[in-house]
């Protein structure tokens, strides 16, 4: 796929890389909190895991801000400043994330896009010392009432995935569930969630299975599963591991039984582990979905053109999210007149959030902000209002793999909806 093309051409530029300085080696050299003193390019870091078994997240958080870049650039930039973005690989691994978060320091960032749950623990501090504004792309429920004035959440939390999860199952009339997760702690955020909000929904959890990842055979739990008679299975693991759980059901004699996974279960190199033909059978992945209206088709329609090959398909799971950060992080710039993150992180929701002016685009909310006018930047991926904890909430799809291979959306549940589930 072209996502693929794109992480191996930005990998070869180096471990840390600013995508413009492929191509030209000028950039900016300002303090890692940000200054507006020189004239050079601003740069946003791309803080995920680009290899590993969860690479396609990074692939994902870089593509949306990708898209986000472009559009920023074609109406002038920020502060009357290029946009150029650095990636740097955490292999969603804490000592990696460390790494790679000192590393992208050198390249002068003055706001990050992620990383994600794995390894928040190691980056936050490593951020908040430099005053960096960061916006994390993580699902962990543990910062769903996190205070740090430098954190923000454009991305729903594992808490809202997890409602989601369980009302998508009870909308299907399933009663009776295993959750079948791997021990990876981001997947382990879940099962609070969904546990909760399916029986509130009248639903069973059957039983709750922990494997350990990567492991060349899981029968023992796979009997353990068919054995329970679920209607259906709640679940995220890696790539690997979903390869041989599958296989063994289906040896077993449980290969027909629905499987309702998150993003993470949606991803290429996940369906490819499995077979599109098991996937499209009985699998349906549910994550945040885009809200239709006029920044999401601005986001399509940019997306089609950054990535011809992916029309058909669509963006990846979760490019939207990435995508809003940075078109906020922009705006919040913008209206800051500085990327100094002391004074940027106080204005994160003046540019977010109502009252004020609803724009749709980065070009359109630049001219009010110019203007003088109090804007409320209404993203691709929903309202982006940020609570006092500096979270937001959004809609949620499930999604299905079609028998060409090609995932489609085939339900939408509200953000009002998700609310009344939640326990």
């Amino acid at each position: 796929m072209k996502h693929h093309t794109i992480i191996r051409s930005a990998v070869a530029c180096g471990a840390a890389v600013i995508l413009t300085a492929c191509a030209s080696s000028s950039s900016s050299s300002s303090s890692a909190g940000g200054s507006t003193t020189s004239g050079g390019p601003i740069t946003y870091g791309v803080l995920s895991c680009f290899t590993g078994r969860l690479a396609s997240l990074g692939q994902a958080m870089l593509q949306g801000s990708q898209v986000a870049m472009a559009e920023v650039n074609a109406a002038g930039g920020v502060l009357g400043r290029k946009l150029q973005l650095t990636m740097g690989d955490t292999s969603c691994d804490v000592a990696d994330g460390v790494t790679a978060t000192n590393q992208m320091l050198t390249k002068s960032v003055s706001g990050v896009i992620g990383p994600e749950t794995q390894e928040i623990n190691g980056v936050e501090p490593i951020l908040d010392a430099n005053h960096i504004v960061d916006e994390f792309q993580g699902g962990d429920t543990a910062r769903d009432h996190q205070t740090d004035p430098y954190f923000f959440r454009d991305s729903p939390s594992d808490s809202q995935l997890g409602v989601a999860m369980a009302l998508y199952g009870h909308l299907q009339h399933y009663t009776k569930a295993v959750m079948l997760f791997y021990s990876d702690p981001a997947a382990q955020t879940f099962l609070k969630p969904v546990s909760e909000t399916f029986t509130k929904l009248g639903g069973t959890i059957l039983s709750t299975v922990i494997v350990t990842p990567d492991q060349t055979s899981y029968l023992s739990q796979v009997r353990q599963v068919i054995a329970a008679h679920p209607q259906v299975i709640f679940t995220q693991e890696d790539p690997p591991t979903a390869a041989v759980l599958f296989r063994e059901f289906k040896q077993l004699g449980g290969g027909s039984i629905p499987w309702i996974g998150t993003d993470v279960t949606s991803g290429s190199d996940y369906i490819k582990a499995i077979g599109a033909p098991t996937a499209h059978a009985v699998l349906t992945s549910v994550y945040g979905t885009s809200v239709t209206g006029a920044a999401n088709t601005a986001f399509i329609n940019l997306f089609n053109q950054q990535f011809p090959t992916q029309k058909t398909a669509g963006p990846l799971a979760n490019a939207n999210y990435a995508y809003d950060a940075v078109i906020s992080l922009a705006l919040a710039d913008d209206y800051a007149k500085t990327t100094d993150g002391t004074t940027v992180a106080h204005d994160m929701s003046k540019v977010t959030n109502p009252p004020g002016t609803a724009c749709y685009t980065y070009a359109s909310c630049l001219t009010l902000i110019k203007a003088g006018t109090k804007i409320n930047y209404e993203g691709a991926s929903g309202d982006l209002n940020y609570n006092q904890y500096n979270n937001t909430f959004g809609p949620y799809g499930a999604f299905q793999v079609n028998a060409a291979g090609v995932e489609q959306q085939m339900y939408v549940m509200s953000a009002p909806v998700l609310a009344a589930a939640t326990p």
